[in-house]
């Protein structure tokens, strides 16, 4: 017997979120699975949204501080549970959190949240890269002190 959905959780497509045994889990308990397209992260994940820059941000401010207050000191491993203990509460927020969702489209839903340009497959051209050689140019091959010797005994 089916239970009816009563709960959403949205996965990226890591291979660690699609063993059959937590899909399984999930289906039993009344969780519906939805899983973001590949390479769409930077658009539909809310914490890379909204909570993973503030995050970085709020790191970078407390290492400077850290390095202020310790001007003859080297960070080591040991001083990094404070600086996260400093700013996670800061990026971490319930403000942030609801700002991902809904600057993603998922909640409140909205699927007009992106244009449709913002989904047209990229197009790859026949252009030559800026630095490669044209038809006319000649690679030039490399020698090994091998090869130099032999053709120094050959040239006269």
């Amino acid at each position: 017997m089916h239970q009816r959905a009563t709960s959403i959780i949205v996965l990226d497509n890591h291979d660690s979120h699609l063993s059959i045994e937590a899909l399984n889990f999930l289906k039993n308990n009344g969780v519906c699975v939805l899983s973001f397209p590949p390479h769409c992260s930077h658009k539909l994940q809310p914490l890379d949204r909204s909570v993973y820059e503030p995050f970085k941000k709020y790191v970078n401010t407390a290492c400077d501080a850290w390095m202020r207050n310790h001007p003859d000191s080297t960070m080591t491993i040991y001083d990094i549970p404070g600086i996260v203990n400093t700013a996670l509460p800061l990026a971490v927020t319930q403000n942030n959190i609801v700002s991902g969702f809904k600057v993603s489209g998922i909640f409140p839903f909205n699927r007009l949240i992106f244009s449709e340009s913002e989904f047209i497959p990229s197009t790859v051209t026949d252009r030559p890269s800026p630095n490669a050689p044209t038809p006319d140019q000649s690679i030039p091959s490399a020698q090994t002190p091998e090869k130099k010797a032999q053709k120094s005994r050959f040239d006269i």
